[in-house]
C-alpha cells in the first residue's frame, strides 16, 4: 500500500492530541453527552437515563453498532456492487480446508484479508498472502472470522454518512484521508533507527516493533521502501488527514446508493479502497472494506492540522447528530442493563484476538 507523495512531508506532522487514550480524548464530551442523554428520555431508554437513544439510530444493527456487531452481516445488507468479496468462518468451521473450499466457492485467490467478525480498532487484522499463512493466522484467535478480498488500492478513506429517518437521502459528514507509514532506507541504518529517527514514526516505536520483530535490527538497503502497515487505523500506524475536498454530490450520490439496500441504517462509517482519487470524486471505482455503527468515529478529527477548537468541534457535532437522529427514528431504544451485557461479554469474555495487524 502506498501513501500519496504528497503525504510524504504531511506523515512528520504529530501532534500530542493524536494519541491520547480514549478516556482522556473523550472525557471533555462527557457533560455534552449527559446534556443529549436526558434531553432525550423517554419510553425504552429511561433506565439508562436517555443514553439508549443512540442505539435507535440503526434500528438494523444490534444496538445500533454500539460493540460487537457482525461485520459480515452488515456487509450483506448494502449493495454487493460495491462491497469487496467476503464470506464468514463461523467458530465450528475455523480451519484452512474450509476457508480454501470457501474462496474457491466464491472465486477468490490470495492475498486475503482474515480479521475478527466483530473487531475494532484493527486489532487482529491479518494479511494472508499464502496458504502457509492460514493456520499461524487462524492459532492466533478463538472468534468467528471475516475472510475479505484483498483491495490493493493504493489509496484508503473513511466516509463518515448519515441520514435524518424522515429524509430520503443521506450526507456526507467527512472524509478521511489515510496516510500509510514507510521508511526509506539509506544503506547504514536499521529499521529501528529509521523509525527512531522518523518525528512521528517514534511516537509509535512500541507499535512497530512488534509488528517487525525478524526486520528490527536489519539494515535497509538505500532506496528501499519499507511499509510499516497495511490496515488504515490510526493506532496501527495510519495518519489521518482531513477530506472534505473529495467531496462530492456525485459520490454522495454513490454513497446513498450503496446504503439503500439497509433500510434501517442511518449513522456511521465507511472504510473504502480505490486506485484514483479522481475516480472517487466521481464516484466511482471504491470498493467497502467495512462499516461502522454509531460508536464510529468522524476520524478527520485525528488530521494533526486541526486545533483543538476544531476537533471538539468536530465531535460535539457527531454526538448532537446521532442523539437527533436517534430521537427520529422508530427504532428500539436500548435501556441500562443490554448495554452493560452486551459490553461485559464483549469485553470480559473469553475472546482471544491479537492487539496487532499485521
Amino acid at each position: 500500500m502506498n501513501s500519496d507523495p504528497c503525504d510524504e512531508e504531511l506523515l512528520k506532522l504529530s501532534d500530542p492530541m493524536e494519541f491520547w487514550p480514549t478516556w482522556k480524548l473523550y472525557l471533555p464530551l462527557i457533560p455534552w453527552i449527559a446534556f443529549l442523554s436526558f434531553r432525550s428520555i423517554r419510553l425504552g431508554s429511561l433506565s439508562s437515563l436517555g443514553f439508549g437513544t443512540i442505539a435507535a439510530a440503526n434500528p438494523g444493527i444490534p444496538l445500533g453498532g454500539l460493540v460487537g456487531e457482525s461485520k459480515f452481516e452488515i456487509l450483506n445488507r448494502l449493495d454487493q456492487n460495491y462491497v469487496l468479496k467476503n464470506f464468514l468462518i463461523d467458530i465450528p468451521f475455523r480451519t484452512s480446508e474450509n476457508i480454501l473450499a470457501q474462496m474457491k466457492l466464491i472465486g477468490l485467490n490470495f492475498p486475503i484479508v482474515i480479521k475478527p467478525n466483530a473487531g475494532q480498532r484493527g486489532q487482529g487484522v491479518r494479511l494472508a498472502r499464502r496458504i502457509e499463512d492460514l493456520n499461524f493466522i487462524l492459532s492466533e484467535s478463538n472468534v468467528p472470522l471475516l475472510v475479505q478480498e484483498f483491495h490493493p488500492g493504493p489509496y484508503e478513506a473513511g466516509i463518515f454518512y448519515y441520514r435524518f429517518p424522515t429524509e430520503p437521502a443521506g450526507k456526507i459528514f467527512s472524509i478521511t484521508r489515510k496516510a500509510f507509514p514507510r521508511v526509506t532506507g539509506d544503506g547504514r541504518s536499521t529499521l529501528e533507527e529509521l523509525v527512531q529517527m522518523h518525528p512521528r514514526f517514534r511516537i509509535q516505536i512500541k507499535v512497530f516493533k512488534e509488528r517487525f520483530p525478524q526486520f528490527w535490527n536489519r539494515v535497509l538497503p538505500n532506496g528501499n521502501i519499507f511499509q510499516l502497515a497495511e490496515a488504515g487505523n490510526h493506532c496501527q500506524g495510519a495518519l489521518f488527514l482531513d477530506g472534505k475536498d473529495w467531496i462530492t454530490p456525485e459520490l454522495e450520490r454513490s454513497i446513498e446508493e450503496a446504503t439503500r439496500p439497509f433500510e434501517d441504517f442511518y449513522f456511521g462509517r465507511y472504510d473504502i479502497r480505490f486506485s484514483s482519487v479522481e475516480e472517487l470524486k466521481s464516484g466511482k471505482g471504491f470498493k467497502i472494506i467495512e462499516l461502522n455503527g454509531i460508536t464510529s468515529e468522524s476520524t478527520n478529527l485525528y488530521d494533526p492540522r486541526f486545533s483543538f477548537r476544531e476537533r471538539y468541534a468536530i465531535l460535539f457535532k457527531q454526538w448532537q447528530l446521532l442523539f437527533k437522529i436517534g430521537r427520529e427514528s422508530k427504532g428500539k431504544k436500548a435501556g441500562l442493563f443490554p448495554i452493560l451485557r452486551a459490553l461485559w461479554e464483549f469485553y470480559k469474555g473469553d475472546r482471544k484476538v491479537p492487539d496487532l495487524s499485521n
